[in-house]
């Protein structure tokens, strides 16, 4: 019971800290390239999976706390 509540934890930490750094790699924005001043959002094309993976742990970790209900 306790190896499932520590596993649940750890899941719910990783999905939040997935959805932390998907929001940070949404909203990121270079505001220079040289000397252009273009707007450029690198890190963009990493936000929606690592979305989708926490969004999977945080399904995972909910179905687990409610077979152990």
């Amino acid at each position: 019971m306790r190896l499932k509540f520590k596993t649940e934890i750890s899941l719910l930490l990783s999905a939040i800290i997935l959805y932390i750094l998907s929001a940070f790699c949404h909203s990121y924005e270079e505001s220079s390239q040289d000397m252009l001043p273009v707007i450029n959002y690198p890190y963009r094309e990493y936000a929606l999976p690592l979305a989708i993976i926490a969004s999977i742990l945080l399904v995972v970790a909910a179905i687990l706390y409610s077979k152990r209900k």
